[in-house]
């Protein structure tokens, strides 16, 4: 029974392949994203303004609707992403992260450079 979920952490839509990872090889039975207000601080972290009230609340979202044993896939600013990784495994989560190929693509038109990056999702690999 698939009663595992998921919780994305990130500022980025899922890929069919991170889904299907998910819920093959992690047996999760729902993804789910931050609500509304919640993505709007993670993805706009701010140094001046309640930086430790926001991921406070956070983590207290996630204490509130998910139990040991669920995924968090988290990736983002440094400091948010280290601190939740740290909470996370002490309070029995498993926190995931992306790892991805990058390639990059430049583009010369005159004195400007352009530069393009493809990610590609390889696996998930689990935070120690």
């Amino acid at each position: 029974m698939k009663n595992k979920k998921a919780l994305l952490v990130f500022s980025h839509q899922l890929t069919n392949n991170q889904e299907i990872e998910l819920l093959e090889k992690y047996k999760v039975g729902k993804i789910e994203k931050l609500p509304e207000e919640l993505q709007y601080m993670w993805s706009n972290v701010s140094i001046k303004k309640d930086y430790k009230e926001n991921l406070e609340k956070i983590k207290k979202y996630i204490a509130n609707n998910f139990n040991s044993k669920d995924i968090m896939v988290i990736q983002g600013n440094w400091g948010y992403t280290y601190n939740l990784v740290k909470w996370s495994i002490n309070n029995g989560f498993l926190p995931l992260y992306s790892y991805t190929e990058r390639n990059v693509e430049e583009i010369k038109d005159g004195e400007n450079v352009k530069k393009i990056s493809y990610f590609k999702h390889i696996k998930f690999i689990e935070y120690e």
